[in-house]
């Protein structure tokens, strides 16, 4: 990607969707300009991060990945996630406002907003539902789902986590202080566009929704698009190697 040599530096905070863990980040450093820092945040439960119980509330969750980034340099940043990091991302945004530490950018992807209902819960399934629901979103490689001993280590971080986006609701706190981008999957079953699209009512400072190919995972299959979104985004004047008509929609206000 192509971009003004003298950008200002900025830090992307990265999000993982339910069960992700910080490599779903891996390879963006290596395809995004280098004036973007990509700093994927590790949720306990997974990762270095192993040994550490997971979360099944967002409050102290999003405390603590607040107190992570204050820790950091007061560098120009955005927050991006996906699925259950979407959520995640716009409450941790907002509980840095509270501490003078307001974003430049949030991206949303593949999450229905906040005042909707989840629209296939899952976390009360049995473990053969269970397996039979991550199935069909397709995040997780079936040599993982047919594996019980994998699977009884991965239940409990799933569970969790899916219990933290089955149960969101929206914490209370400040509207949103800056530009929201929100992406979706054109066949998302579990996020589709519309629920995507509501969260255009969080974002009184700016807001702009893309349709992308793919299911719940087009964070994999559409990343090029993806990317070429969130640096056009960043710096307005950057040329991206993706192409504008690969976008099925696109929305601004």
């Amino acid at each position: 990607m192509r971009c003004a040599a003298d950008h200002e530096r900025t830090t992307l905070y990265c999000l993982p969707y339910a069960g992700g863990s910080a490599r779903v980040y891996a390879g963006w450093a290596r395809e995004l300009p280098d004036w973007i820092e990509v700093r994927p945040l590790e949720l306990p439960g997974r990762g270095l991060r192993f040994d550490e119980p997971p979360h099944t509330a967002m409050e102290p969750l999003v405390a603590e990945l607040r107190d992570t980034v204050c820790a950091a340099p007061p560098l120009p940043f955005a927050v991006f996630g996906h699925s259950l990091g979407g959520m995640l991302g716009y409450e941790l945004v907002r509980r840095l406002q509270e501490h003078d530490r307001p974003a430049e950018r949030l991206f949303v992807a593949g999450a229905g907003a906040p005042h909707l209902p989840r629209r296939k819960p899952a976390h009360h399934l049995d473990v053969a539902g269970f397996r039979a629901h991550l199935a069909e979103l397709g995040g997780t490689p079936p040599e993982i789902l047919a594996n019980d001993e994998l699977m009884d280590l991965l239940l409990p971080v799933l569970r969790a986590d899916f219990t933290l986006a089955d149960t969101y609701q929206g914490l209370p706190g400040p509207d949103l202080a800056c530009p929201l981008v929100a992406a979706a999957g054109e066949r998302d079953p579990d996020a589709p566009p519309a629920d995507v699209a509501a969260w255009r009512r969080y974002a009184p400072r700016g807001f702009a929704f893309h349709v992308l190919p793919g299911d719940h995972f087009f964070l994999d299959s559409a990343r090029a698009e993806l990317l070429g979104l969130i640096v056009a985004a960043l710096c307005p004047g950057c040329a991206t190697a993706a192409p504008a008509s690969t976008n099925r929609k696109v929305a601004t206000s």
